[in-house]
């Protein structure tokens, strides 16, 4: 199975899970992904993504989902990203004098300049919220950035709704979890490709100590057999590695 399939079989589960409000069966999981040829290391990392996406697995109890959230948003900073982060704060203009809830006002009534304004304001609030939800995947000045993006994105799209700090603040926070959840999905997908890479890898060196004994070796179709791969995955990894002489 190639990385597309396992995104594609990813996807399907996740759309199961939706029909069946957001839960699970163990045996759904293993059923979805029983011909990729994951281990139990690997199908225990399957149930941990999509827990971590609020989706409820049979047997696993809701005190541990939110356990494991909990646990992700603890990621401590770095002594490098403590530094930024505090140059960062200090650097942030003071709020205006014009009362919040007038901007608010203004910002439905389509006011360019009352969303400028707003987004000035709340620019920390952008920056606790990524460092709240700090990840080791990202560094911290990128989950700012991210976190800004989706300030930005959250008062372009208020709509002519009379908005308050709790929606702003809530619109925020759900574009930024989008956001780490994504990068939660692409650093599993890596890790996917670089455990076949390293499979390959080991069958490859395997396969050059073969030929210097004399012995005979596998064709590249007999190799996809054996590891369950395309034939032109194989050519990809091969190139990758710098194998494919």
């Amino acid at each position: 199975m190639n990385v597309q399939e396992f995104q594609d079989k990813l996807k399907e589960i996740q759309s199961l899970a939706r029909r069946q409000e957001n839960s699970l069966k163990a045996e759904q999981i293993r059923n979805t992904f029983g011909e990729a040829g994951l281990d139990e290391k690997q199908l225990a990392g399957v149930l941990k993504y999509l827990i971590s996406q609020g989706i409820s697995i049979e047997g696993v109890e809701t005190a541990e989902q939110t356990k494991e959230k909990e646990e992700r948003r603890r990621t401590p900073l770095t002594e490098e990203e403590k530094a930024y982060l505090k140059e960062y704060l200090e650097g942030l203009p003071g709020a205006g004098e014009i009362p919040e809830e007038s901007l608010f006002r203004e910002l439905a009534e389509g006011s360019r300049e009352a969303a400028r304004e707003l987004s000035s304001r709340y620019l920390k609030e952008a920056a606790e919220l990524a460092v709240e939800m700090n990840m080791e995947e990202i560094f911290l000045p990128d989950l700012i950035q991210e976190a800004n993006l989706c300030l930005l994105q959250s008062l372009e799209n208020a709509g002519n709704a009379i908005r308050d700090r709790q929606w702003l603040l809530e619109e925020m926070r759900k574009g930024l979890e989008a956001v780490c959840r994504k990068q939660e999905q692409q650093k599993f997908s890596d890790d996917s490709l670089v455990a076949r890479v390293e499979k390959l890898e080991k069958a490859v060196r395997e396969l050059s100590d073969d030929e210097e004994e004399g012995k005979s070796s596998f064709s590249i179709n007999e190799l996809a057999i054996i590891l369950d791969m395309d034939v032109e995955e194989i050519r990809d990894t091969l190139r990758l590695t710098g194998d494919d002489k």
